[in-house]
C-alpha cells in the first residue's frame, strides 16, 4: 500500500465552485400530480411498486399492543393513586 505524501496543488476558488449561471437556468420541473389513466389504458406496475404497505409486523397488531401497553399504563396510575 502506497500512501502519496505531496500536498495537492492549490486550486482557485473561482476553478472549484460550478459556474453559478448554468445552475440558475434549466429546465422547469413537471407537475407533481398523479398520472391519469383510464380503464383502456390501466397502468402498469410492478408488484413492488404497487404494493401498499409493508412486509413486516402487521399493523393491526401493533395497533393492539399500543393499546394493551396504554390500558396496562391507566390500570397502574389507577392503583397508585388510590
Amino acid at each position: 500500500m502506497v500512501v502519496e505524501t505531496k500536498p495537492e496543488a492549490p486550486v482557485a476558488e473561482a476553478e472549484r465552485r460550478p459556474d453559478l449561471e448554468q445552475l440558475r437556468g434549466g429546465e422547469p420541473l413537471p407537475s407533481l400530480q398523479a398520472d391519469r389513466h383510464s380503464e383502456g389504458d390501466p397502468a402498469v406496475e410492478t408488484p413492488v411498486e404497487a404494493r401498499q404497505g409493508f412486509l413486516g409486523r402487521p399493523v393491526l397488531m401493533v395497533l393492539i399492543g399500543g393499546l394493551v401497553l396504554a390500558m396496562i399504563a391507566w390500570l397502574a396510575v389507577e392503583m397508585s393513586v388510590y
